[in-house]
C-alpha cells in the first residue's frame, strides 16, 4: 500500500508538472515565432533521441536497477526546467535556447521511459499491476487539468518564469516519492560487459516470438499518432475560434478529462469486453476526430477534444496494461525501448506533419484523414485472438 501512494503521488506531481509545461512550453514558442509548425518542431525535437539511443538505452535498463534511473532522470529534468526559468528571468529569449534545452529533456526521456516501466514491474506484483496503471492514468491526467488550469492562472496573472519554476519544482517532489519506494522484485546486477547487439537480438527475438506482441506494438502507434496530432492541432484550433491562452487551457484540460475517466472505467471494460475493447477504443478515436472535423463552435470543439482524449487515453492504458502482463522483468525494458523506437518516429511524423499541413489543407482535413486511418485500422482487429489476456488483468 505504500508504494502505491508513493508511486500515484509521485505519478500526479509529475503530471501536473507536464499540464503546466505543455501550455507554457507551446505557448511561449508560439509567441516567439509566430509559426504553427514551431510547435511541430518543438515536439518532433523531443522525440528525437528516442529514435537514436533507445536501442541501448533499453538494454542498459533491463541491466540496472530501474529505481536508481528514475530518480536521477527526474532530478536532471528539475535542473533543465530551472534553466529555462532562469533564462527567461534573465531576458536570454531565444528559440535556439529552448530548442537545446528540449532536446536534453528529450535525452531523460528516452532513459526515464523504459526504466518507468520496469519500475512498475518491480515495484507491484501482477495482481497490482492493472490496478496502479490505470489509476496512475486518471491520476495523471487529473493532474494535467489541475496544471493546464493553473498554467492559464501564472501566464495571465504572473509569468512565464514561474510557470517554468513550479515545472521544474514538480520533477524534484516526485523523485523524492520515487526515493523512497521499496522494491518486491529485486532486479540483481552484476558487472558485466553489456553486449548491446546480442541482448537487442533476443529482445527481438522474445517479441517475435511471443504471440501478439507485433500487434500490441502496432496498436501502441494508433495513440501515438492521436495524441501528437491533437497535441498540435490544439493551439491553432484555438486561434481560429480567436481564442487565447484560456481557450488553448479548456482544449487541454478537456483532452485530460476524457483520461481520467477512461483510466476509471477501463479495467471494468477490459474485463467485460477482453480482446473487443480495441474496437471500442479505435471506433471512439475515428468518432471523436470526425465530430471536431464538423463542430463549429469553440464549446462543441471542447466536447469533441474530450471525447478523443476519452479514447485515445482508454486504448493506451489498455495496450500499456496488455504489454506489461506479457512481457517478464528481463525483457521489458526491450519490448518498451522497441515501442518508444516506433512510437517516437510516428510522433515525429505526426507532429511535423500536422504543423506543415495545417496551413496547407487545414485541421478539418487533417482530422477526416486521421479518422479514414482509425477505420481502416478497424480491420485488423482479427490479430487481436493472438494477444494473450492473463488473469491478473481481472483482479
Amino acid at each position: 500500500m505504500k508504494n502505491r501512494a508513493l508511486y500515484l503521488s509521485g505519478t500526479f506531481i509529475n503530471g501536473f508538472g507536464d499540464g503546466i509545461q505543455q501550455v507554457t512550453m507551446m505557448w511561449y514558442i508560439y509567441q516567439l515565432t509566430g509559426k504553427a509548425s514551431s510547435i511541430g518542431l518543438m515536439i518532433a525535437i523531443y522525440y528525437l533521441p528516442s529514435m537514436i539511443l533507445t536501442p541501448f538505452v533499453s538494454v542498459y535498463v533491463d541491466h540496472r536497477v530501474s529505481k536508481k534511473l528514475v530518480v536521477i532522470t527526474d532530478f536532471i529534468r528539475f535542473l533543465l526546467v530551472f534553466i529555462m526559468a532562469a533564462s527567461i528571468f534573465l531576458n536570454m529569449e531565444s528559440a535556439a535556447i529552448f530548442y537545446s534545452l528540449q532536446f536534453l529533456l528529450a535525452v531523460c526521456y528516452t532513459v526515464y521511459k523504459p526504466a518507468s516501466q520496469a519500475f512498475i514491474k518491480e515495484s507491484f506484483t501482477d495482481i497490482e499491476i492493472p490496478f496502479v496503471i490505470s489509476k496512475a492514468s486518471s491520476l495523471n491526467e487529473a493532474a494535467l487539468i489541475a496544471g493546464t488550469g493553473i498554467s492559464g492562472v501564472l501566464l495571465v496573472k504572473l509569468s512565464l518564469t514561474v510557470s517554468f519554476l513550479a515545472n521544474a519544482l514538480t520533477f524534484l517532489i516526485a523523485a523524492l516519492f520515487f526515493f523512497y519506494m521499496k522494491s518486491v522484485r529485486v532486479r540483481e546486477t552484476k558487472n558485466l560487459k553489456i553486449v548491446f547487439i546480442q541482448e537487442l537480438n533476443s529482445g527481438w527475438k522474445f517479441i517475435n516470438l511471443h504471440e501478439g506482441m507485433k500487434y500490441l506494438l502496432f496498436l501502441s502507434i494508433l495513440n501515438s499518432i492521436s495524441i501528437q496530432m491533437t497535441t498540435t492541432i490544439m493551439l491553432p484550433l484555438a486561434m481560429q475560434f480567436g481564442g487565447s491562452s484560456e481557450l488553448y487551457s479548456f482544449f487541454e484540460m478537456a483532452f485530460a478529462v476524457g483520461g481520467i475517466l477512461s483510466g476509471i472505467v477501463i479495467t471494468y471494460f477490459l474485463q467485460q469486453l477482453e480482446r473487443k475493447i480495441v474496437l471500442l477504443t479505435m471506433g471512439g478515436m475515428m468518432t471523436g476526430a470526425i465530430l471536431l472535423a464538423v463542430m463549429n463552435a469553440p464549446s462543441l470543439a471542447v466536447f469533441s477534444i474530450f471525447v478523443i482524449g476519452l479514447f485515445t487515453m482508454g486504448h493506451l492504458v489498455t495496450i500499456q496494461t496488455l504489454i506489461q502482463l506479457n512481457t517478464p522483468r528481463e525483457f521489458i525494458g526491450r519490448v518498451v525501448g522497441l515501442r518508444t523506437i516506433l512510437a517516437s518516429f510516428i510522433k515525429i511524423t505526426s507532429a511535423l506533419a500536422t504543423g506543415f499541413l495545417i496551413s496547407e489543407i487545414g485541421i478539418k482535413m487533417i482530422l477526416m484523414t486521421f479518422a479514414g486511418m482509425m477505420f481502416l485500422s478497424l480491420f485488423t482487429f482479427r490479430k487481436m485472438k493472438k494477444v494473450q489476456i492473463p488473469g491478473a488483468t481481472y483482479e
